[in-house]
């Protein structure tokens, strides 16, 4: 199926954004409508259409309301379009989402990093819960992902404290209405084989108990030599609609992920300049061919929807995770000589332990004051994460002659030296961190054309660590109340323009023990909760089957930096603020029969403002911003031709830099994809074909400071449905 099929201007609506936990009133129903009445807080889609409507699952307190008319720049994924991308982890759809910039390979450490309006975002959500800072999200699996939403501007409101630059939210696959039997054999690049298993149905002809399963295995070496990708995969999704009112559903997961000859981590010396990306190899793995990465997930999720009455709805769920990750890791220093020194740090003896909760509960109430209609909205979220580690878990390479003065002509590959253990003293806990939001908002219909949201949060951070003793080396309890405000204006069903303020809190750093090569003199300090705030003017019309959208932003967000004092020292500091102004451009959706669109621009103007500690920074554009993203995906139905389209995609990250004082500038770097699918019938059953070349010129490029960017690579699958 052609996600445009599904994801054209008039379904957008059915891309997910319709609400935040129930499905809204239809869109055109909503435009055409000639009263003024209460808001719809019901979730008419799943009682009415089935449970396996596309509901809502973000934006927090809000519901009802289309992609169209959310006061807020979003961006949807949907399905079909991860499938034709032949997406295996989340790098390829960041690649041509035009608001994300894509920092960070999945693969590198399974968790996927990107900026949004020019600020890293490391923790995303998951069927609208948030993930806790620095709980990461490992386990990430594209083949079970329905959908991925993406929010650009501060979400203090809508999904509880931080995340100022958006958030990343993945939405599960859920069953089907009819049994579905799906195989996919593929290669994802190199000589990585892949094989996934999609079943969905109904346990019960009356429909009330539905399945959705996703099977993974995948392994063999990839398009870069010596770094092999090992992945096993299993999760299930359940519903039970127990009345016409109450559904409930149930979310699981197992996951095993191995990345043996994990990559490098690039580093400077002081005073040697950066070497252009065509001067490094690509397509071989820089780090040791047993440096790896081994991580095990699990995942429980439950999630309910109930109408409590005409006008009153309960929505609420839970996820907790567990994540196990172990692992050796490579960092190289380029020397003035143009030799590069190698540092490994190992922790397969000593594994890291990451406990995470997500909690939401929403209470919604649907009435009129006369002429003017109400979705008033009570929330309750919370994040937490919990860390047990061993004491002096991590063993180094530092001073081994044989890592020294080595060739950057192409890796050196060393046999594995003798690592220390942990020793006997046990695991203890670390971190405890945890974001709690109580939220109350009022979704207020004025008129057919005017409508306010209004809304208070009382966002709470703790935060505690631990040294190996147990004892407590930091602690803190801060809570702010954030407001947000957003007025829209529809002047025509197909328009509609809206001004939004809003604030966020957010958990302040925690100064690490090393930045590079150098110690931090402050190590493990925590800073001071954050706040932040954003103004955004948007505009956004469905022209025929293509949304376009438009939204002018600035962001003013306290700073937090590593300072380098000398040689060996550095220092984690909280001064000054980061300004981020700037503009996004979007198209989704048909442009015309046949021919589909994704694309878009976004322009940032993003500087260091008011900093009194090191007012040379002043004027500098933050660390790994890139103030210029250009991007356009695009498919083609060869009508000569049935069952045949084509595809690609192409996009233009600008110059970063990779230091805090702009002294390390980056070139940008523009990718260029192709490919093509056929569908076709084998035996009676549905036969869709794919291929797709990556990085169709093996463009070499640093993908941020630390890593050089995948090379080319071609990617073929055959899918049939049984």
């Amino acid at each position: 199926m052609k996600f445009t099929r599904k994801y054209g201007a008039g379904a957008l609506v059915l891309a997910g954004l319709v609400g935040s936990g129930g499905a809204a009133a239809d869109l055109q129903e909503a435009d055409s409508s000639k009263e003024v009445a209460a808001n719809k807080a019901g979730y008419e889609e799943i009682f009415v259409e089935g449970r396996n409507a596309k509901r809502g699952t973000t934006l927090g307190p809000w519901s009802g309301r289309s992609l169209q008319d959310t006061p807020y720049s979003i961006s949807v994924v949907p399905e079909e379009l991860i499938e034709n991308l032949q997406a295996s982890v989340a790098d390829q759809v960041f690649k041509f989402n035009p608001v994300t910039q894509f920092h960070w390979p999945q693969t590198q450490n399974d968790n996927p990093y990107v900026f949004l309006r020019g600020f890293q975002t490391t923790t995303f959500a998951r069927n609208g819960i948030t993930r806790q800072k620095w709980n990461y999200a490992h386990g990430t699996t594209m083949e079970e992902t329905a959908r991925v939403e993406v929010l650009t501007g501060l979400s203090g409101f809508l999904y509880g404290g931080g995340n100022v630059g958006g958030m990343v939210n993945f939405v599960t696959k859920r069953p089907t209405e009819e049994r579905l039997n799906s195989i996919t054999l593929g290669n994802t690049g190199g000589e990585n084989l892949l094989a996934h298993g999609d079943f969905g149905g109904q346990f019960d002809r009356a429909g009330k108990f539905g399945y959705r399963v996703n099977v993974v295995a995948q392994d063999g070496e990839t398009p870069i030599e010596n770094l092999n990708h090992e992945r096993q995969f299993i999760s299930g999704f359940f519903d039970w609609q127990v009345t016409d009112k109450l559904v409930l559903e149930l979310d699981l997961s197992r996951r095993e992920y191995f990345l043996e000859g994990r990559n490098a981590y690039w580093y400077m010396a002081d005073g040697v300049a950066r070497p252009d990306a065509d001067e490094l190899d690509t397509s071989v793995s820089w780090g040791q061919r047993w440096t790896n990465q081994d991580i095990d997930s699990e995942r429980v999720g439950v999630n309910a929807y109930w109408e409590i009455t005409e006008g009153i709805n309960f929505r609420a769920g839970f996820l907790d995770e567990y994540n196990e990750r172990r692992g050796a890791h490579a960092s190289n220093t380029i020397q003035a000589d143009n030799t590069y020194n190698q540092e490994i740090y190992n922790s397969e003896n000593a594994p890291q332990t990451i406990y995470g909760e997500g909690y939401f509960a929403f209470l919604d109430f649907a009435f009129n004051t006369g002429a003017i209609g109400h979705n008033l909205t009570l929330g309750y979220q919370l994040s937490k994460s919990i860390w047990d580690l061993y004491p002096d878990g991590n063993t180094n390479t530092a001073g081994n002659p044989a890592f020294e003065g080595l060739s950057l002509d192409g890796p050196t590959y060393i046999e594995e030296p003798e690592w220390g253990s942990h020793g006997t003293q046990p695991v203890y806990q670390a971190y405890d961190q945890r974001t709690e939001t109580i939220s109350l908002g009022d979704d207020i219909s004025l008129n057919e054309q005017w409508s306010l949201l209004v809304g208070i949060s009382d966002s709470r951070i703790y935060y505690k660590n631990f040294n190996a003793q147990g004892e407590e080396t930091a602690n803190y309890d801060d809570s702010e109340l954030t407001p947000t405000l957003s007025l829209v204006y529809k002047p025509k069903a197909n328009i509609t323009s809206y001004f939004s303020y809003i604030e966020s809190l957010e958990q302040g750093g925690v100064a690490s023990e090393n930045y590079g090569e150098r110690l931090v003199i402050n190590a493990n300090e925590v800073m001071s909760p954050l706040v932040s705030d954003q103004l955004e003017l948007g505009l956004k019309a469905t022209l025929g089957q293509t949304l376009l959208t438009a939204a002018v932003f600035e962001i003013d967000k306290p700073l937090e930096y590593y300072e380098v004092i000398d040689e060996t020292s550095a220092e984690f500091v909280q001064a000054g603020r980061q300004v981020h102004s700037g503009i996004e451009l979007t198209a989704t959706g048909e442009l015309m029969s046949g021919l589909t669109v994704v694309g878009g621009i976004t322009l940032l103007d993003a500087r260091v403002e008011k900093n009194e500690q090191n007012p040379e920074l002043e004027g500098k554009t933050p660390r790994g911003v890139s103030e210029q993203m250009y991007k356009l995906y695009l498919e083609y139905d060869i009508t000569g031709v049935p069952g045949l389209t084509v595809n690609g995609g192409a996009s233009y990250t600008g110059d970063f830099y990779g230091d805090n004082e702009n002294t390390d500038r980056i070139d940008g770097y523009a990718l260029l994809d192709l490919g093509a699918r056929y569908e076709m019938s084998l035996a009676k059953k549905p036969l869709t074909l794919r291929l797709n070349i990556n990085n169709l010129t093996d463009n070499h490029y640093w993908a941020n400071q630390y890593f050089l960017g995948d090379p080319g690579a071609i990617v073929f699958s055959a899918n049939v449905k049984l």
